[in-house]
């Protein structure tokens, strides 16, 4: 009788990006959602260097940014760091990054975090439709919210990550920061002390 022949299960890999200036509980909040509903083996935060749809850069240091985050997911046992875009340098495509991790990590099936916003210009994402083929994207849904799906997108896949409405926002850290406020509850205790040995953002005009 023939052996049968035990195939390795891929790896389940969600990456998440954004500028995470500076990174929030909603982002942990978020990565946590997705790691138990799409039955993640890890996340792993990839801070940018520079959004292609935004108009202007991060206003924190890339290196700054980076230790926000390492800080944050610190005892996170499911949770990683990649600092691939910020030392590519220049416009951060999601497609880059992602043949990067595939290129490294040729036993892994990807995923990508967005949020509702997001997925609804996923047309004006750089190279789509080659995008669409080589991951499952994980749709942050609000509560009660309305999703309009983006138009015909060849081998588009994606799964709707049920979330309760989380207002916490980097904007409103930052003008935290800049009025003196507390962030209290809003940051991890580790990235806040950071913000505030460091005076991050209270400058800010």
């Amino acid at each position: 009788m023939k052996a049968l022949v035990n195939k390795k299960r891929l790896r389940r890999c969600a990456l998440y990006g954004g500028s995470f200036d500076p990174v929030h509980r909603a982002h942990l909040q978020v990565a946590r959602y997705a790691l138990e509903q799409a039955q993640l083996d890890r996340v792993v935060f990839v801070p940018a260097a520079q959004s292609p749809l935004k108009a202007h850069a991060p206003l924190t240091d890339a290196a700054l940014r980076l230790k926000m985050l390492s800080l944050a997911l610190q005892g996170e046992e499911h949770f990683e760091l990649d600092n691939s875009e910020v030392e590519r340098g220049g416009l951060s495509y999601t497609i880059d990054t992602v043949c990067h991790f595939s290129v490294n990590h040729p036993d892994t099936e990807l995923y990508w975090i967005v949020g509702a916003d997001q997925f609804e210009q996923l047309n004006r994402w750089y190279q789509i439709e080659e995008l669409a083929k080589r991951v499952t994207f994980l749709v942050l849904a609000r509560a009660g919210s309305h999703l309009d799906f983006p138009a015909l997108i060849p081998d588009l896949r994606y799964q709707m990550i049920e979330a309760p409405l989380m207002s916490d926002s980097s904007s409103e850290i930052r003008q935290r920061c800049r009025e003196g406020r507390s962030l209290q509850g809003l940051v991890p205790d580790a990235v806040q002390a950071f913000i505030s040995d460091q005076e991050l953002y209270s400058n800010l005009q």
